[in-house]
């Protein structure tokens, strides 16, 4: 018994540093070279079946079969290998290529061998979906004929045909082709969704079940008094940015009122129908790092850039970060008005540097320019009119096109009087600025704004949700709040490691309360704008994902704080962490329209748990940090108390994280016809996985100390921020966020 529990330890530790291996591999030869040398190889395969035969036999030994639900996860692991065995052995694919009218009854694989399917397929149509009002893509749609059926597939709609399943992987640039992901699995699906369901009822069993471990946990954890948090020391630097506005040129005093109505009509921006507001907030962010400028709004200052260049263009707004690029700007700090870019022949400083360096593979001239670059080339798309494309024009086929001012109108049908309107009214606008005729300029932006609602009113946001988003924008990029959490949050965790009397403990105590319904109240505020702004769920980048987190650890300490003091005390100061990490890497994130890989409903599910088991795992290592803490100042029963904390969170935690892996699975499974495909978020997920679960295994004698349970949560902690930040920075993958 003993041998068989040593051999599944090193195997498993074995497996584990095998997968973070492959990643690590795949980053520097590529995703083929992994799959073939590593996850599709003969001995990565008997690496598993050892496993398997080891886990088996432990498991009959163990006689797990006496207690059904523990027996049921461990047997449940096994057919999900046993179905990840028979698709590696039995299954087929590849790719089909159709043109209209052409057919074909064979597909060719990855080796470029041809395999007949037995029957024929043609195509009848493909045709790409857009989302209402413009030319992102909403879904891709493709009709196949067979000899006696019509498939539609299209993105998360997979064709079923004598088992074969075809999914839209393609199509031609003409539009009069596509092409198609073929799959034949007879029994690797089936048998892996019937592990999937197996665990889904065997963990819904463990933590509902009576007299089990978990139970014994939450008995020990929620013993005595109200237990204590450790002080978390966080130094933070903040260097506030500063302006140095230029005074050669008068500035025009835009009228705040004129701006906001301005900032209310729409543009067709980033593939997206948006206020001008929004376009606004992302074009000063990107030029100054903030929203504002000079106490001006974000509105005021693009209407300035519309309506009052020669100013503008003088002002030292531009945030240049590189020393190099602000050596060759002539520049004395890192600040640059548009002018800077320019040298005394009207041409672009950096022009003739960012092509010499691309011509000699300078990558890092080309690193220290690309900044700047951006920023100057910004400015040339509102120039250019790409932020302004204001005026919509239905087409005889009902799709839309967007103008902006000066744009040639081509021939398009409207009478002189409209005509006139699309051609001169921002002109109007302008001259009724300049010239301080608020009142004409506002008569002005309420027919612009009209205009658009009457030509494109089933396409154009409603005033509501114009509002929503404007609000939306000035809510989200306030940075003062989620200091005020921050800085709070640190101030109650410091109070709680002091010896307070029952009055001033109490004070605390709703102090958090307060602070955590506040925090709650205001980040699912921010969710809800934003997902009726983007009309899909928020879940869909690093920075929805981490205000989500914020979320969830909320709503978790808002459901377990009265009885886990740890995790009252935590969740506002986890929660303030996750928002200063969104706003951190991403303090302006646009609003973008959803690929059509991206619109399964399964999607938003699967971050949803994945992220509330990260909001565990982030409170477990928080936990485990006071745990040591305690251990050092000799508080043994805390320590203990502690200890019995985490390893009752530890059963929800893993397995939330246990079924947001395989609803991934059956979310990838749909839409694009695998369940798995070793993708480096899919291993680091599972090797998180793998490693939480130790701890759940009570004959493993180490684990059975509180100290060893705090420093293993506290470094097991770092599978979760390689998971989510890791992958993304440094290794190579399929996902984009989370």
């Amino acid at each position: 018994m003993r041998n068989l529990k040593f051999s599944i330890i090193i195997i498993a530790v074995v497996i584990i540093i095998v997968l973070a291996a492959a990643t690590i591999v795949e980053s520097v030869n590529g995703t083929q070279f992994a799959h073939q040398n590593i996850y599709g190889s003969v001995w990565f395969l008997a690496l598993w079946t050892v496993f398997t035969v080891v886990a088996t036999a432990y498991i009959l030994k163990r006689k797990l079969y006496r207690r059904i639900n523990v027996f049921l996860i461990h047997a449940s692991f096994l057919v999900i290998l046993l179905g990840a065995l028979l698709s590696w052995t039995t299954a087929q694919s590849g790719t089909i290529h159709l043109r209209l009218g052409e057919a074909t009854n064979v597909m060719k694989t990855a080796e470029g061998k041809s395999v007949d399917l037995g029957f024929k397929v043609a195509l009848k149509t493909f045709r790409m979906a857009c989302y209402p009002g413009t030319d992102a893509a909403m879904d891709y749609v493709t009709e196949i004929t067979t000899s006696d059926e019509l498939l539609e597939i299209s993105m998360n709609k997979i064709g079923y045909y004598h088992g074969f399943r075809f999914m839209q992987s393609g199509y031609d640039s003409d539009m009069q082709g596509s092409i198609l992901g073929v799959y034949h699995d007879p029994w690797g699906i089936a048998v892996t969704y019937l592990g999937y369901a197996m665990l889904l009822i065997s963990l819904i069993a463990i933590l509902l079940g009576k007299g089990t471990r978990m139970r014994q946990l939450y008995r020990k954890a929620t013993a005595g008094n109200a237990l204590k948090v450790a002080a978390v020391a966080v130094v933070m630097a903040l260097s506030p940015l500063f302006s140095l506005n230029s005074q050669a040129q008068e500035r025009i005093n835009i009228n705040s009122h004129v701006a906001d109505g301005f900032g209310r009509v729409c543009v067709l921006y980033n593939s997206r129908i948006t206020p001008i507001n929004t376009v606004a907030v992302d074009f000063v962010t990107k030029l100054c790092g903030k929203p504002s400028w000079d106490g001006l709004s974000a509105t005021e200052v693009f209407c300035g850039w519309v309506f009052d260049v020669p100013y503008w263009e003088t002002v030292k707004m531009i945030e240049i970060k590189d020393k190099k690029a602000q050596e060759l700007l002539g520049l004395n700090d890192k600040w640059a008005s548009f002018n800077d870019f320019w040298d005394e022949y009207n041409e672009y400083k950096l022009e003739k540097l960012l092509k010499e360096a691309m011509r000699k593979g300078d990558t890092k001239m080309q690193k220290s320019l690309r900044d700047a670059d951006e920023k100057f080339n910004i400015v040339r798309m509102l120039y250019g009119g790409e932020m302004l494309k204001l005026f919509p024009y239905r087409q005889a086929d009902g799709k839309y096109k967007w103008f902006a001012p000066g744009q040639s109108l081509g021939n398009i049908n409207l009478d002189e009087k409209e005509l006139t309107f699309v051609r001169k009214s921002m002109d109007y606008l302008a001259e009724s600025i300049i010239t301080g005729d608020n009142s004409r300029a506002s008569e002005i932006v309420k027919k612009i704004y009209s205009y658009q609602h009457v030509k494109a009113k089933d396409v154009i946001p409603s005033k509501f949700l114009i509002y929503a988003e404007v609000f939306y924008n000035r809510l989200n990029t306030l940075r003062l709040p989620t200091m005020l959490y921050l800085s709070l949050s640190l101030l109650l965790s410091v109070a709680s490691t002091i010896a307070l009397n029952q009055k001033k403990r109490k004070i605390a105590s709703k102090v958090t309360l307060w602070l955590t319904v506040i925090m709650f109240l205001h980040t699912s505020l921010l969710l809800l704008l934003r997902w009726m702004v983007s009309r899909h769920l928020p879940m869909s980048n690093g920075f929805e994902t981490m205000q989500f987190m914020a979320w969830a650890t909320l709503l978790l300490t808002l459901f377990m704080g009265k009885r886990f003091m740890p995790v009252k005390n935590f969740g506002p100061l986890l929660s303030s962490f996750a928002l200063l990490v969104a706003m951190i890497t991403d303090g302006n994130p646009q609003i973008t329209q959803l690929m059509p890989v991206l619109q399964s409903p399964l999607l938003s599910v699967h971050v949803m748990v994945i992220m509330f088991s990260y909001a565990l795992f982030g409170l477990m290592a928080l936990i485990a940090a006071e745990g040591i803490w305690a251990h050092r100042r000799g508080d043994l029963a805390k320590e203990d108390q502690l200890a019995a904390t985490s390893g009752f969170l530890l059963y929800p935690a893993v397995s939330l994280l246990a079924v947001g892996i395989f609803i991934g699975a059956v979310w990838a499974n749909v839409s694009w016809g695998r369940y798995w495909s070793w993708d480096s978020k899919e291993t680091w997920a599972l090797i998180t996985m793998l490693i939480y679960s130790a701890p759940l295994h009570s004959d493993l004698k180490w684990l059975h100390k509180p100290l060893h349970i705090h420093i293993y949560m506290l470094l097991a902690f770092l599978c979760v921020l390689m998971t989510y930040f890791g992958v993304n920075y440094f290794l190579a993958g399929l996902h984009s966020y989370a």
